[in-house]
């Protein structure tokens, strides 16, 4: 690797192999009726034959229940067959995940989630979240439906962002006060099962200098557009200057050097030693101090590797 034409090679036929497999899973799990041949042959194998996609999909079904998803037939739709998953032969229960087993998933799996070819990137980032809530691979991705169906107000923020236009926000604090501003809505983000909104002041109540602030929206209690108050985001604003690291939420314990794996260090406030750990393996990252959080990541390193031989 490191050449233009090593990092953007064609995958290779197991690696194809794999993709597909892991649609299939993703489609399957999160589908709310069975899926005919029809359109699992149109959507997973679309250059195959019949012959040639009824062979693959019985050996794919095969990977799939060696993985723990088994499928099974369910009611022919216009005479077509369906396939669903069979839940009493999948999905192991009362069984939880190790810290160190979240970390090996987060390890294998993260580069693939963060493949923007892959079409189930956000799926899969979503699935790592669940599995190990402690560290979240999701701060980047695109808010979840799930997220707009509880919370009214991310959408409605949203169409404020999409029309320029301010809105009127009736919003609690941490500490309990209700505040009521005109924001201007700049962007969106999703961490810890919670979106976050990045906006400034705007109309009357702008404040010469201030910079945005972030607003979690579970404590926005109204919100209601101002179509008479229109905005322009800044052309050099970049959500991702206020996104915080997943181990940098709530109040700083202490400052931590990483080295990362280009070889530069960077310093970083740290809330939760644990996830920071996390967070550290899962980016190939080094921590250099203070000397609690090196030798909570070298012991977790040599859990993992004591773990191996089970993968």
């Amino acid at each position: 690797m490191g050449t233009w034409d090593d990092e953007f090679r064609e995958p290779t036929q197991d690696e194809q192999s794999a993709r597909r497999i892991l649609a299939l899973a993703v489609a399957f799990i999160n589908a709310h009726r069975p899926l005919n041949m029809t359109e699992i042959h149109r959507e997973f194998y679309p250059n195959m034959t019949d012959a040639t996609f009824r062979k693959t999909f019985l050996r794919d079904r095969e990977r799939l229940a060696a993985a723990g998803l088994a499928l099974c037939n369910g009611p022919k739709v216009d005479d077509v067959l369906t396939w669903r998953v069979d839940e009493e032969s999948s999905f192991a229960r009362e069984n939880m995940l190790t810290q160190e087993d979240a970390i090996v998933l987060d390890c294998l799996l993260l580069p693939l989630a963060s493949d923007p070819s892959f079409p189930y990137a956000r799926d899969l980032r979503l699935a790592l979240t669940k599995i190990d809530r402690s560290f979240d691979g999701t701060s980047q991705a695109a808010i979840p439906p799930e997220a707009r169906r509880r919370n009214n107000n991310i959408s409605r923020m949203e169409d404020c962002m999409s029309s320029g236009h301010a809105a009127k926000v009736t919003y609690k604090k941490s500490d309990g006060t209700v505040i009521t501003r005109v924001l201007a809505p700049y962007g969106f983000f999703f961490l810890h099962e919670s979106t976050y909104m990045v906006a400034a002041r705007a109309g009357s109540d702008v404040i010469e200098g201030e910079p945005p602030h972030t607003y979690n929206l579970d404590r926005v209690l109204s919100a209601r557009e101002m179509p008479r108050i229109g905005f322009v985001r800044p052309a050099d604003f970049d959500i991702r200057d206020f996104i915080n690291l997943p181990f940098q939420m709530g109040p700083a314990r202490y400052e931590a050097t990483f080295e990362l794996a280009d070889g530069t260090h960077v310093v970083e406030e740290v809330n939760d030693e644990d996830v920071a750990v996390s967070w550290a393996i899962a980016k190939g990252a080094t921590p250099r101090s203070p000397e609690s959080l090196v030798s909570s990541w070298k012991l977790c390193l040599s859990n993992l590797a004591e773990g191996e031989d089970l993968l």
